[in-house]
């Protein structure tokens, strides 16, 4: 697309279009001025978004170079005329380099040419390329036939005919629209290749009947009439509502529809911005343009297959066409599209239009080479015939065909539902939606099926095993009500977690993980690299949930178990930003990030807890609710017997030390009223008992090889990024010796903008899906497919659009009245 923005000049009546020239685009031209042909091809196609096509007049004031930033702004003229100024930006300063008077355009369907726009590649070495325009197809031959390297500067349908003549020669021309250089696509068509509809949707009228009420009209013909035409969710789509008001009700119907094509297929929408996605599309005329125009709004006119296009962000080609499923599965043989969107509709605006055709309706086919949709996984729904027929025959064609599968057995696992929207309103009515589904679908299948929808602001997790579950959470979602598995929240802009590796108590009482494969296969690589190192099994001890109180089990313990639950979060998609541990959850942290092989880890893990043995006994560890500064001014009274051991927040001190210092300590703050608490802890690590063992634990460690991570390394020894390489048995004593500086390095990473997860034993996988689901609402991508294993996609209702009605009246005698405001009701 030459412009990036176009939208109108507030209060003005004109138009505004931006865009850019650029060297890689046009490298022939670079530091020279743009030829005339191609301002004049640029300032048409700034009128077409007007209403007017063709440059009457040009005058050319002042060179323009590339590369350049642009703005061509389009006023209104007497008798539909159009002034096109062109300007472009150096510094504060704008320069008019051209004007032009554009004509109102003839509505008529664009020309098939057999091409579609495609960057080129680097001009070669050699002469410079002619820039030569064209306005008869003898003339384009002749041009094609001299064997100079051309560039065309197209004004004619002439290359309908001239350039499948030159598709062979070695160099095929270079073409020119509106400002920008196109190559041609040279892909041979492969007609005996079978197109696959792979998604469908449709709006379909009632009888034959009577004109609806709702169109104001004074006459009654009858007709096939669609329910309220004029309802459209403007927000979904990015309209106001006065914007909503002058789109043709043909363009929303297309709108929508292509989103629940996408969806039916199990492709989110927005995962389709950029790709080579093709729009052809048909709409039964222009009626409702006239009562736009007769209601003297200026708005202007663009051919629906833009129009979806531009709101989805296709880079195929667009086409307005009554011929649209023959034209997509050419464009798909011939390589130019890689899906298609072949579409129709008709909304009958004025009594007029149902002379023609007393039928309304819409239907959109999303279709895709029968070996690309089968390498994908994507629903065959039924193969294009050789010679394809109109939309509406191939949708019902589609419609006899699909039938529902049978439901899966329910999983023995929890699970968990992702639901999403633009709005609460649509949130909760998507709730609605999802409750008849429980009654033909397991649960599994319908969770699956969710996790190919777009991800949207408005979130709601579901967590259960059975029916009943999802149904009591969905009903109390649908009503405005909370529930005990339903997590819900406005998710932040997408961003990947920090990781935390917490320290502190082991409090292993479930065996529940041990069911997940992921959580199982890890714990099983991990006792593998412990046994050198100790003489109890991993797997055994979590199974009997009997973890002994001793340092040199519960420890090693931990580390394998929070390595686990770090890889069950990988099995998510939450890929960390950085890693932070507290304490010994360091040494997972550096397994994590790739500083440390599972190997060494796991020798850190076991022969340093080893080495704690020799201090077992006499000290131990106490938690005071107060900041730190005033910990430290207390602790003074027990100077060399206690030391602050961590920092867990502002308001929260882990003091270790002599057990004798810290049972005075305990009985002074508690008559001062201070909150203090003894943990299970037998060693007093972090003070100055960790010295008796420091030449013990560097010469254990002495072998391990740290390596510069993959993942950033937030230390809480020093409270800053760590180089990893440096992670060596002299830092594993300090990290011992030393305070945990860990609310000081949380604080630091949350004011960088980070969101964190946690990578300690979450307590089963009810609760492990709870804290994913907490990321999941603050930005945290998460691929809940890891929940469905062995599931299959069922098919959904679509998007519960919130339709509110914009439609233009006229009184009965004809003539303009008021445009009608969006009126306050929703349609699900």
């Amino acid at each position: 697309m030459v412009f990036d923005l176009v939208e109108p000049i507030a209060g003005t009546g004109a138009l505004l279009c931006c865009g850019d020239l650029r060297e890689e685009t046009h490298p022939w031209l670079a530091g020279k001025p743009l030829p005339a042909e191609l301002v004049t091809e640029l300032l048409a196609l700034a009128g077409a978004e007007a209403g007017c096509g063709h440059v009457r007049e040009l005058r050319v004031e002042a060179d323009l170079l590339l590369p350049a930033r642009f703005q061509v702004r389009v006023g209104a003229l007497e008798n539909g005329m159009r002034a096109v100024h062109l300007y472009t930006r150096s510094g504060e300063d704008w320069t008019r380099h051209a004007t032009g008077i554009v004509e109102p355009a003839v509505a008529t369907e664009p020309a098939d040419d057999g091409w579609h726009p495609r960057p080129p590649l680097p001009r070669a070495a050699g002469p410079e390329p002619r820039v030569v325009p064209f306005t008869t197809t003898e003339q384009a031959r002749e041009l094609a036939r001299g064997g100079e390297r051309l560039v065309f500067a197209d004004e004619h349908e002439a290359t309908a005919v001239v350039l499948p003549e030159v598709l062979g020669s070695a160099t095929p021309p270079l073409i020119v629209r509106a400002g920008v250089a196109y190559a041609l696509d040279s892909n041979e068509s492969t007609d005996d290749e079978p197109i696959a509809v792979i998604g469908v949707s449709g709006r379909f009228p009632g009888e034959i009947g009577p004109v609806p009420e709702d169109r104001g009209w004074d006459v009654a013909p009858h007709g096939a009439f669609l329910r309220a035409p004029g309802d459209f969710d403007a927000a979904f789509f990015g309209m106001t509502g006065e914007q909503a008001l002058v789109v043709d009700p043909q363009h929303r119907l297309l709108l929508e529809t292509a989103w629940e094509a996408f969806e039916n297929a199990g492709i989110d929408p927005e995962r389709m911005r950029g790709e080579k996605v093709g729009v052809f599309t048909g709409v039964h005329g222009r009626h409702y343009e006239s009562l736009v125009w007769a209601a003297s709004m200026d708005a202007p006119p663009m051919p629906a297959a833009v129009r979806v296009a531009q709101a989805f962000g296709l880079a195929g080609p667009a086409v307005e066409t009554g011929e649209a499923c023959r034209r997509a599965v050419e464009s798909l043989r011939r390589g130019e599209s890689s899906m298609a969107l072949a579409g129709w509709a008709s909304v009958l605006a004025t009594p007029d239009a149902v002379a023609d055709d007393p039928a309304e309706g819409a239907g959109i086919l999303l279709l895709q080479r029968l070996s690309e949709a089968e390498r994908l996984g994507h629903p065959v729904l039924a193969t294009v015939p050789e010679r394809p027929g109109s939309v509406p025959e191939l949708l019902e064609s589609v419609r006899r065909t699909v039938r529902p599968e049978p439901a899966e057995p329910i999983a023995d696992l929890p699970m968990a539902w992702p639901l999403s929207a633009k709005s609460e309103a649509a949130l909760r009515a998507r709730a609605t939606q999802l409750l008849s589904c429980l009654d033909t679908d397991a649960p599994a299948d319908i969770g699956l099926s969710l996790t190919e929808r777009t991800e949207f602001t408005q979130r709601a997790v579901i967590i259960g095993e059975h029916p009943d579950e999802f149904r009591e959470a969905l009903t109390a979602l649908a009503e405005g009500r909370t529930a005990p598995n339903l997590v819900l929240g406005s998710a932040a802009e997408t961003t990947a977690p920090v990781l935390v590796f917490p320290g502190g108590e082991l409090d292993w009482t479930s065996n529940e993980l041990l069911e997940h494969p992921v959580f199982a296969d890890r714990i099983a690589d991990c006792e593998r690299a412990l046994s050198p190192h100790v003489d109890w099994s991993l797997t055994e001890l979590l199974h009997n949930e009997l973890v002994p109180d001793r340092v040199d089990v519960v420890l090693p313990v931990r580390w394998a178990v929070q390595v686990a639950v770090a890889a069950l979060w990988e099995s998510f998609g939450v890929r960390p930003s950085a890693v932070l541990g507290h304490g010994d959850g360091e040494i997972a942290a550096a397994v994590v990030c790739g500083a440390l092989s599972l190997e060494d880890g796991a020798k850190v893990a076991a022969l340093r807890a080893r080495a704690l043995r020799g201090i077992v006994g006499r000290g131990g560890v106490v938690a005071v609710s107060l900041p730190e500064h005033e910990v430290v001014d207390r602790i003074g009274f027990w100077p060399g017997r206690v030391a602050v051991a961590a920092i867990d927040s502002p308001e929260s001190v882990l003091v270790s030390g002599d057990a004798a210092a810290l049972d005075e300590l305990m009985y002074r703050f508690k008559a001062d009223r201070i909150r203090v608490r003894r943990l299970p802890v037998g060693h007093a690590a972090h003070s100055a008992h960790v010295e008796e063992i420091e030449q013990l634990v560097k010469d254990l460690l002495a072998g391990i090889t740290p390596a510069a991570a993959a993942v950033p390394f937030f230390s809480t020894v020093t409270g800053d990024w760590f180089d990893t390489t440096e992670l060596t048995a002299d830092y594993w004593y300090w990290n011992l010796r030393q305070p945990v500086l860990f609310a000081h390095a949380h604080k630091a990473l949350a004011d960088q903008g980070c969101v964190f997860a946690e990578a300690g034993d979450p307590g089963g996988l009810r609760p492990f899906l709870t804290a994913v689901a907490g990321a999941h609402l603050r930005g945290a991508a998460v691929d809940w497919r890891a929940c469905f294993p062995g599931a299959r996609r069922v098919a959904l209702p679509t998007y519960p659009f919130q339709r509110e009605r914009y439609w233009i009246d006229l009184t009965h005698s004809g003539s303009p009245a008021s445009a009608a405001r969006p009126a306050g009701h929703t349609a699900a």
